[in-house]
């Protein structure tokens, strides 16, 4: 064979073959890197060499000569193949560097479902409503199965890790999941008491738990997204949110597992177009999900509920159901052609006119938090508003507007803070001492 750009000096060579172990010295790409070289008594040297090296990290004679042979008689037949060949695993071995992978190695597969169609492995789901839908029923009603096996084809019970800052592990969801019928062996609940820091979506102890066998997670729930943010995550920054939900998306690959993420939604504005629009914080939310859950009303019975998908990026979006909440427990009705858009709409009854703009609900918000006793932290008032999907820019022009003063507590010292607070509730000569009441 003629000298190519594959080819090896024999110093690279002796090089590369004495930093293998013995599971890539009988490789098909050893033997070419062996025998693609021009000098016959070169490729006899390469050849003795490659043999003594493999029996001397603990090959079997018969195996290393079955693999020669069996390679030597390619290479006979074809060597332009061979080199072919090896051109194609160096190509992977290169872009294997940046996490590239040639199409021809990847398999194809089908997707797969905790609860099918709606609840995809190795993927994230946000499941989002309006307050008082049921999304934490539906969640711990889905967690209920996946703890008894009731969701498995094969009844095959799963691990739930189930985190949230919203309801008490005692009073609330002890006993829904009794009511639900969980194995609560199954359920692990993050306590509200525990001395140890709240955990968030990245935290590496929550990997270093699913990396336990013992510990393997079949559902992993987090409710809401926000209470489970990285400290420096702005939940309406893009450039915050898409690494998040790319290491979430890639945790639940790692451990075949299924991520459920529970959302509030917006008040209805001009701006959201779809059900999807009114999910809480950056597009990166819905766009890194691959299956997007509503939970709201049936527009025709007030006293049942419907859950609809309104994004499955793996196949077709599952049916929307009717369900209630009755008993201390969730009962999944039928079927109904109800959209994600049509359970979220206001009822009829509610108050009819324009939808109130961003800057109507930042005034409304600022007037909410200033009720009692007339003043808020700056703080608070900001973390409120990215609740609430107001940008910091709406939430100070509303400030401008309702006229507020500000008041820095401790300038220049460690644990200031500024207040916000109406001057026709809180007279300058009361505010010091208001301000250390509430807030020290």
């Amino acid at each position: 064979m003629l000298t190519n750009e594959l080819t090896l000096e024999p110093q690279v060579f002796d090089a590369k073959l004495h930093g293998m172990d013995k599971s890539l010295l009988a490789a098909p790409l050893t033997f070419f890197d062996a025998l693609n070289t021009p000098d016959d008594s070169e490729r006899l040297r390469r050849m003795k060499l490659l043999r003594a090296r493999a029996l001397e990290q603990g090959m079997p004679p018969q195996e290393y000569e079955e693999r020669c042979n069996t390679y030597l008689s390619n290479w006979e037949a074809d060597p332009g193949y061979c080199l072919t060949i090896a051109r194609a695993a160096k190509r992977r071995e290169a872009m294997h560097e940046v996490g590239l992978t040639p199409m021809a190695y990847v398999e194809t597969r089908q997707a797969e479902y905790l609860i099918e169609p709606y609840l995809p492995l190795d993927a994230i789901t946000i499941l989002a409503g309006v307050a008082g839908a049921g999304k934490t029923w539906l969640a711990l009603k889905w967690a209920a199965d996946i703890s008894a096996g009731r969701a498995a084809r094969d009844g095959q019970p799963g691990l739930v890790y189930y985190f949230t800052q919203e309801n008490d592990p005692h009073i609330v969801l002890a006993p829904r999941l009794e009511k639900l019928g969980a194995r609560m062996e199954n359920i692990a609940v993050a306590t509200q008491i525990s001395d140890a820091p709240t955990v968030t979506m990245c935290d590496p102890r929550l990997e270093q738990l699913a990396q336990n066998p013992t510990c393997h997670p079949a559902l992993v729930v987090f409710d809401p997204i926000q209470s489970y943010l990285e400290k420096h995550v702005k939940m309406n920054q893009a450039d915050d949110v898409r690494p998040m939900m790319d290491y979430l998306a890639r945790f639940a690959a790692r451990h075949h597992c299924a991520v459920l993420l529970v959302s509030h939604i917006n008040k209805p504005s001009l701006a959201a177009g779809s059900a999807s629009d009114r999910i809480l914080g950056s597009s990166d939310f819905r766009n890194a999900a691959r299956s997007i859950i509503f939970a709201g009303n049936d527009p025709e019975d007030p006293d049942t509920r419907v859950f609809a998908q309104d994004k499955n990026s793996l196949g077709p979006a599952g049916p929307s159901m009717r369900f209630a909440i009755r008993d201390g427990g969730v009962e999944i009705m039928d079927k109904c052609d109800f959209t994600a858009d049509e359970i979220i709409r206001p009822r009829l009854s509610a108050p009819r006119g324009p939808a109130p703009t961003t800057r109507d609900r930042a005034v409304g918000l600022l007037g909410e938090l200033l009720k009692t006793p007339g003043w808020v932290k700056a703080s608070e008032a900001y973390r409120a508003a990215e609740h609430e999907g107001i940008s910091e820019t709406t939430l100070r022009k509303a400030f401008n507007e309702m006229k507020l003063a500000r008041y820095e507590h401790n300038k220049g010292l460690k644990g200031s803070y500024t207040i916000w607070y109406q001057p026709r509730q809180v007279s300058p000569a009361q505010f010091e001492q208001l301000a250390l009441a509430r807030v020290d």
